[in-house]
């Protein structure tokens, strides 16, 4: 008996962009179809941390999706 496993892929994107409030800082926003279901709630002094931060936020919303599949 063979089993098949399908992929479906994170519908979710984890994007990383400069502060439009606060120049020389980063936020970051979680989208799925284009759509922001969350974001960042303050800017961060560099893009490796709005990433760290944003990266936190994207895989609880992916273990959320998961499990719910």
């Amino acid at each position: 008996m063979q089993v098949m496993i399908i992929f479906k892929p994170n519908p979710h994107t984890l994007r990383v962009t400069p502060s439009a409030k606060e120049p020389g800082r980063f936020d970051w926003s979680i989208t799925r179809d284009g759509v922001i279901v969350r974001q960042s709630v303050r800017s961060f002094g560099s893009e490796g941390a709005s990433e760290a931060d944003g990266d936190v936020a994207f895989r609880e919303i992916t273990a959320r999706w998961q499990s719910a599949r």
